[in-house]
């Protein structure tokens, strides 16, 4: 299973994917974070309590190489869905470029440091490769905490997962962009699942009336002071989260 975690910069996405990261470990499978926010130095390394690994696309020597290869493999017409820079295990993820805690493995894709730099395109392309050359044992999992917004939607990365989960808090951008992601998501052919976060007695039924129809709430994290204090202290969230084990059990009986 290959999970996208997505939502507005701000919706607490990172700290939902944290916690259903944590919460797989916890029920004792293998987990692989995928780190694919670009655009901000900040990883979630602090909430999986694991260290910062190097980033991946030093691996293939940075951005100028990783663009040089995907156009020279992109000019070979080899077919769209073929894992064009190789195939890893959670085994063989290289190790200094991965951090590990608990079951649950980091791995960052890369963070644009230079202010000169004018395109995310390589970085996005090498998500997308290092996600689909992902090969899962039964007892693997995947989370890919996105890039804020819906930008992922046209980089092909959702659909090399299995489902995308949107996380929506109590704003309006939250909802407006619920409903682009919408037609976005069955154009691409991708299941989407929405999950409430911070939401409280007033707005977790307005939500619910305001958003998309066509594809299901399958969680709510209401607003707990405790995740909010571990964030901000930088502590690791915990396992065996209740919310997050109901996620996860509602995706389950989604996806078959």
């Amino acid at each position: 299973m290959k999970l996208m975690i997505c939502g507005k910069g701000g919706s607490g996405k990172s700290t939902v994917a944290a916690l259903l990261a944590k919460q797989y470990a916890h029920v004792g499978k293998r987990v692989v974070v995928v780190d694919a926010e670009v655009s901000t130095v900040l990883g979630p390394h602090r909430l999986l309590g694991t260290g910062v690994p190097q980033d991946l696309i030093g691996y293939f020597n940075g951005e100028k190489s990783v663009r040089e290869k995907m156009k020279a493999l992109r000019q070979a017409e080899i077919p769209p869905e073929t894992p064009l820079l190789g195939t890893w295990t959670y085994d063989t993820i290289p190790q200094d470029f991965s951090s590990e805690n608990d079951g649950v493995k980091l791995v960052t894709i890369g963070k644009i440091r230079d202010t000169t730099v004018a395109c995310k395109s390589p970085w996005m392309a090498l998500a997308r490769q290092f996600i689909l050359g992902l090969d899962l044992a039964e007892n693997d999992r995947v989370i890919v905490d996105a890039e804020a917004g819906i930008e992922h939607f046209g980089r092909g990365i959702d659909a090399a997962c299995d489902a995308v989960l949107m996380v929506i808090d109590p704003s309006h951008e939250s909802v407006r962009l619920a409903e682009r992601a919408s037609g976005m998501a069955d154009f691409v052919n991708v299941p989407l699942y929405f999950v409430l976060n911070k939401t409280d007695v007033n707005t977790s039924p307005f939500l619910r009336k305001v958003i998309p129809a066509g594809n299901p709430i399958i969680g709510e994290f209401p607003h707990d002071p405790e995740l909010l204090r571990a964030g901000i202290e930088g502590r690791a969230l915990p396992g065996g989260y209740p919310v997050a084990a109901a996620v996860l059990d509602n995706l389950a009986v989604l996806q078959g």
